[in-house]
């Protein structure tokens, strides 16, 4: 059994030219560039509370798959499978993309309640899990462990979701929750931590302030017609992808050390995701707003 946990040699005959795009295609689903992306635009022109809530388990379950890759420090498979060049000197157990994947994507899938989403979810979680395996970067039991945890995840955010103390406790509560978990993380980490641990805690961080201040300035939802949600959609992509730009000659012009640097960034980003870009969209008419803010049970229910 624990050969077969490791094994990989059955995926070489599995590889072909076609295929070999597809996977590729697959497994950038799971990296950092198109979670950053896929979740501001859902946030933007598809339903705010569902994607903030996205944010808080993909975060979570991120930082949580980093510290246990540091902590069990298991090798990946060996070179000589590998097809995927990115992900550096990290450990395999648990796989991030078979965690993240089944958080993102099952969670989604749960809460629209939809049979064409569960399909399209099962085909995407599905496709990122193999590829991993077809690309050489994990094995069965790194995408196993992650795909568990993954659950987990899921499963203990199910059963906290309902309870009233979550519900209804001031934003400012899960602030301090954030932070204190990002704290504790940092403090028990077996080494240094990835960069984007602090910059994922400071972007949650960011984003549940730019959602306060963003309710009470006019709480914008995505209530209109579907091109205006298409639009809003571009024009975020647009920005979002401007503002990586500005960042990068930020930290040219700004130079601070790595850490303090992915807070910076992060709370910049949160804040442009939750409060600043919602705010050009419904002054450009892109989105509607509300005379009052929903409340906290509305967003966390």
């Amino acid at each position: 059994m624990p050969e077969i946990l490791h094994d990989l040699s059955w995926v070489l005959p599995l590889r072909h030219d076609w295929l070999t795009p597809l996977m590729h295609g697959f497994t950038q689903l799971g990296y950092e560039k198109f979670i950053l992306f896929f979740l501001p635009l859902g946030y933007w022109a598809w339903n705010k509370p569902l994607f903030l809530r996205l944010f808080l388990l993909v975060a979570f379950t991120a930082v949580f798959n980093a510290f246990c890759k540091d902590l069990w420090q298991d090798p990946r498979p060996a070179l000589d499978y590998r097809m995927d060049h990115e992900v550096g000197q990290s450990f395999g157990l648990p796989s991030g993309h078979a965690q993240i994947a089944v958080v993102l994507w099952l969670w989604l899938a749960y809460e629209l309640r939809q049979r064409w989403m569960w399909l399209l979810s099962g085909v995407v979680v599905s496709g990122i899990i193999f590829s991993r395996l077809y690309l050489g970067a994990h094995d069965l039991e790194d995408v196993l462990g992650g795909a568990l945890l993954g659950a987990l995840t899921l499963l203990g955010f199910a059963l906290v979701q309902p309870l009233r103390w979550w519900r209804e406790a001031n934003a400012f509560w899960h602030l301090g929750l954030i932070v204190l978990l990002a704290l504790g993380f940092q403090l028990a980490w077996q080494g240094t931590a990835p960069h984007y641990v602090p910059l994922l805690a400071a972007m949650l961080v960011g984003v549940l302030l730019g959602y306060r201040l963003e309710g009470r300035w006019l709480d914008s939802h995505a209530q209109v017609s579907t091109w205006r949600r298409l639009l809003a959609a571009a024009l975020g992509a647009g920005a979002f992808l401007l503002l990586q730009v500005a960042l990068k000659a930020l930290a040219d012009l700004w130079p601070l050390q790595d850490w303090l640097w992915q807070v910076v960034r992060g709370l910049i980003m949160g804040l442009f995701v939750a409060a600043l870009m919602p705010w050009v969209l419904v002054r450009l008419q892109l989105l509607g707003a509300r005379a009052s803010r929903p409340l906290a049970s509305e967003v966390l229910e």
